[in-house]
Protein backbone atom coordinates (compact mmCIF):
# COMPACT_ATOMS: atom_id res chain seq x y z
CA UNK A 1 0.00 0.00 0.00
CA UNK A 2 1.75 3.21 -1.01
CA UNK A 3 1.27 6.49 1.24
CA UNK A 4 -1.41 8.11 -0.85
CA UNK A 5 -3.77 4.35 -0.11
CA UNK A 6 -2.99 4.47 3.09
CA UNK A 7 -3.68 8.43 3.83
CA UNK A 8 -7.29 7.64 2.39
CA UNK A 9 -7.68 4.52 4.58
CA UNK A 10 -7.14 6.68 7.43
CA UNK A 11 -9.27 9.27 6.40
CA UNK A 12 -12.17 7.01 5.67
CA UNK A 13 -11.44 5.51 9.19
CA UNK A 14 -12.02 8.98 10.81
CA UNK A 15 -15.14 9.69 8.75
CA UNK A 16 -16.86 6.18 10.87
CA UNK A 17 -15.82 4.13 7.46
CA UNK A 18 -13.76 1.04 7.23
CA UNK A 19 -10.44 -0.37 5.89
CA UNK A 20 -8.92 2.57 8.44
CA UNK A 21 -4.99 2.21 9.64
CA UNK A 22 -3.84 -0.19 12.20
CA UNK A 23 -3.59 2.04 15.42
CA UNK A 24 -0.28 3.10 15.94
CA UNK A 25 1.01 2.94 11.84
CA UNK A 26 3.93 4.75 11.88
CA UNK A 27 3.86 7.99 9.99
CA UNK A 28 5.88 8.31 6.79
CA UNK A 29 9.42 8.48 7.62
CA UNK A 30 8.72 6.96 10.70
CA UNK A 31 8.19 10.12 12.61
CA UNK A 32 7.05 9.78 16.46
CA UNK A 33 4.44 12.11 17.15
CA UNK A 34 3.45 11.49 20.66
CA UNK A 35 4.64 14.46 22.91
CA UNK A 36 2.72 17.68 22.03
CA UNK A 37 6.68 19.45 22.06
CA UNK A 38 7.04 16.50 18.65
CA UNK A 39 3.60 17.41 17.06
CA UNK A 40 4.42 20.99 17.50
CA UNK A 41 8.15 21.06 15.67
CA UNK A 42 6.46 18.62 13.12
CA UNK A 43 3.65 21.36 12.42
CA UNK A 44 6.29 24.25 12.36
CA UNK A 45 8.83 21.69 9.70
CA UNK A 46 5.49 21.08 7.06
CA UNK A 47 3.97 24.00 7.79
CA UNK A 48 7.13 25.98 6.62
CA UNK A 49 7.76 23.50 3.65
CA UNK A 50 4.47 24.34 2.11
CA UNK A 51 5.78 27.87 1.99
CA UNK A 52 4.06 29.19 5.42
CA UNK A 53 5.48 31.02 8.10
CA UNK A 54 5.36 29.94 11.70
CA UNK A 55 5.60 32.70 14.23
CA UNK A 56 5.75 31.66 18.12
CA UNK A 57 6.75 32.94 21.85
CA UNK A 58 6.04 35.61 23.93
CA UNK A 59 2.63 37.40 22.82
CA UNK A 60 4.73 40.55 22.94
CA UNK A 61 7.30 39.42 20.59
CA UNK A 62 4.90 37.37 18.26
CA UNK A 63 2.79 40.93 17.95
CA UNK A 64 6.64 42.55 16.93
CA UNK A 65 7.76 39.60 14.49
CA UNK A 66 4.39 39.72 13.09
CA UNK A 67 3.91 43.42 12.80
CA UNK A 68 7.19 43.69 10.77
CA UNK A 69 6.16 40.43 8.52
CA UNK A 70 2.82 42.25 7.40
CA UNK A 71 4.95 45.50 6.77
CA UNK A 72 7.16 43.46 4.74
CA UNK A 73 4.09 42.58 2.64
CA UNK A 74 3.17 45.94 1.96
CA UNK A 75 -0.14 45.03 4.71
CA UNK A 76 -2.38 48.49 5.74
CA UNK A 77 -5.52 46.80 6.88
CA UNK A 78 -6.79 44.05 9.32
CA UNK A 79 -10.31 42.36 9.79
CA UNK A 80 -11.29 39.38 11.77
CA UNK A 81 -14.47 38.21 12.39
CA UNK A 82 -16.81 39.86 15.18
CA UNK A 83 -17.10 36.59 16.81
CA UNK A 84 -13.63 35.78 17.07
CA UNK A 85 -12.45 37.46 20.60
CA UNK A 86 -8.78 35.97 19.98
CA UNK A 87 -8.10 37.17 16.44
CA UNK A 88 -9.78 40.83 17.44
CA UNK A 89 -7.30 40.57 21.04
CA UNK A 90 -3.93 39.80 18.37
CA UNK A 91 -5.98 42.35 15.27
CA UNK A 92 -6.19 45.15 17.91
CA UNK A 93 -2.90 44.31 19.69
CA UNK A 94 -1.16 44.86 16.08
CA UNK A 95 -2.25 48.04 15.53
CA UNK A 96 0.68 49.95 17.18
CA UNK A 97 2.80 48.15 15.30
CA UNK A 98 1.82 49.38 12.27
CA UNK A 99 1.08 51.86 10.66
CA UNK A 100 -2.68 49.19 10.82
CA UNK A 101 -5.70 50.02 10.45
CA UNK A 102 -8.91 47.92 11.30
CA UNK A 103 -11.19 47.34 8.64
CA UNK A 104 -14.22 44.39 7.84
CA UNK A 105 -15.06 41.68 5.28
CA UNK A 106 -17.32 43.72 4.15
CA UNK A 107 -15.03 46.22 3.29
CA UNK A 108 -12.90 44.23 1.59
CA UNK A 109 -15.11 42.39 -0.02
CA UNK A 110 -16.94 45.28 -1.63
CA UNK A 111 -13.53 46.26 -3.61
CA UNK A 112 -11.09 47.75 -0.88
CA UNK A 113 -7.62 48.85 -2.34
CA UNK A 114 -5.94 48.17 1.18
CA UNK A 115 -3.56 45.50 1.41
CA UNK A 116 -5.21 43.61 4.07
CA UNK A 117 -4.41 40.44 6.30
CA UNK A 118 -7.37 38.45 7.35
CA UNK A 119 -7.32 36.99 11.04
CA UNK A 120 -9.36 33.78 12.53
CA UNK A 121 -8.63 31.18 15.57
CA UNK A 122 -8.66 27.81 13.91
CA UNK A 123 -10.14 24.32 14.94
CA UNK A 124 -6.43 22.61 14.62
CA UNK A 125 -3.23 21.83 13.31
CA UNK A 126 -1.97 18.94 11.98
CA UNK A 127 1.96 18.17 12.14
CA UNK A 128 1.80 15.01 10.18
CA UNK A 129 0.54 17.68 6.24
CA UNK A 130 1.32 21.17 8.47
CA UNK A 131 -2.68 21.72 7.83
CA UNK A 132 -4.61 24.63 9.42
CA UNK A 133 -8.36 23.23 9.63
CA UNK A 134 -11.23 26.10 10.48
CA UNK A 135 -14.67 25.78 9.65
CA UNK A 136 -17.98 26.88 9.63
CA UNK A 137 -18.96 25.45 12.63
CA UNK A 138 -21.31 27.48 14.74
CA UNK A 139 -22.08 30.27 11.89
CA UNK A 140 -17.89 30.97 11.86
CA UNK A 141 -16.91 32.63 8.86
CA UNK A 142 -13.97 31.26 6.18
CA UNK A 143 -13.36 34.46 4.63
CA UNK A 144 -10.43 35.93 6.32
CA UNK A 145 -8.75 32.92 4.48
CA UNK A 146 -10.24 33.29 1.60
CA UNK A 147 -10.68 36.93 0.78
CA UNK A 148 -7.20 38.57 2.08
CA UNK A 149 -3.68 39.31 0.67
CA UNK A 150 -2.32 37.86 3.94
CA UNK A 151 -4.37 35.16 6.15
CA UNK A 152 -3.05 34.69 9.87
CA UNK A 153 -4.15 32.04 11.65
CA UNK A 154 -4.29 31.81 15.30
CA UNK A 155 -3.31 28.04 16.55
CA UNK A 156 -3.68 27.48 19.86
CA UNK A 157 -1.06 24.84 20.73
CA UNK A 158 -2.74 22.29 22.75
CA UNK A 159 -4.90 21.84 19.53
CA UNK A 160 -1.89 20.63 17.23
CA UNK A 161 -2.99 16.85 16.63
CA UNK A 162 -0.93 14.44 14.94
CA UNK A 163 -2.77 13.12 11.79
CA UNK A 164 -5.62 14.50 10.06
CA UNK A 165 -8.12 11.47 11.09
CA UNK A 166 -7.57 12.70 14.83
CA UNK A 167 -8.10 16.81 13.38
CA UNK A 168 -11.83 14.78 11.20
CA UNK A 169 -13.00 12.84 14.52
CA UNK A 170 -13.16 15.73 16.58
CA UNK A 171 -15.31 17.06 13.65
CA UNK A 172 -17.57 14.03 13.32
CA UNK A 173 -20.03 14.54 15.89
CA UNK A 174 -21.42 17.69 13.80
CA UNK A 175 -19.65 17.98 10.72
CA UNK A 176 -20.00 21.39 9.66
CA UNK A 177 -21.31 22.27 6.22
CA UNK A 178 -17.92 23.75 5.17
CA UNK A 179 -14.43 23.01 6.47
CA UNK A 180 -11.08 24.77 5.03
CA UNK A 181 -7.52 22.98 4.87
CA UNK A 182 -5.03 25.27 4.80
CA UNK A 183 -1.28 24.13 4.18
CA UNK A 184 0.77 27.25 3.02
CA UNK A 185 -0.45 29.82 0.60
CA UNK A 186 -3.06 28.82 -2.37
CA UNK A 187 -1.05 27.96 -5.24
CA UNK A 188 -1.34 26.52 -8.62
CA UNK A 189 0.43 25.64 -11.78
CA UNK A 190 -2.14 25.15 -14.35
CA UNK A 191 -1.01 27.82 -16.73
CA UNK A 192 1.52 26.35 -18.77
CA UNK A 193 3.13 24.54 -15.70
CA UNK A 194 4.06 27.93 -14.17
CA UNK A 195 3.79 27.84 -10.51
CA UNK A 196 2.13 30.99 -9.21
CA UNK A 197 1.48 31.80 -5.84
CA UNK A 198 -1.66 33.69 -4.32
CA UNK A 199 -3.37 33.22 -7.42
CA UNK A 200 -6.75 32.05 -6.02
CA UNK A 201 -6.31 33.20 -2.14
CA UNK A 202 -3.78 34.78 0.30
CA UNK A 203 -0.44 35.12 -0.94
CA UNK A 204 1.08 34.67 2.47
CA UNK A 205 -0.32 31.98 4.93
CA UNK A 206 1.05 32.58 8.21
CA UNK A 207 0.32 30.52 12.02
CA UNK A 208 0.67 32.61 14.86
CA UNK A 209 1.56 29.68 17.37
CA UNK A 210 0.06 30.62 21.25
CA UNK A 211 -0.01 28.73 24.58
Amino acid sequence: MNERESLFRRLSAACGGHDGAVAGEPLPGGASLAPEGDRVALFEKTFTAGGGILLRGPVEKALSDLGETLRAEGVTALFFPEDDAAAREIAEGLVPFGPFTLTTAAEIRGGSTSVAAGFRTAEAGIAETGTIVETSAGGKTLLPGLLADVHVSIVPVALVVARMEEALSILAAGTPRNISFLSGPSKTADIEQTLTVGAHGPKKAIALLLG
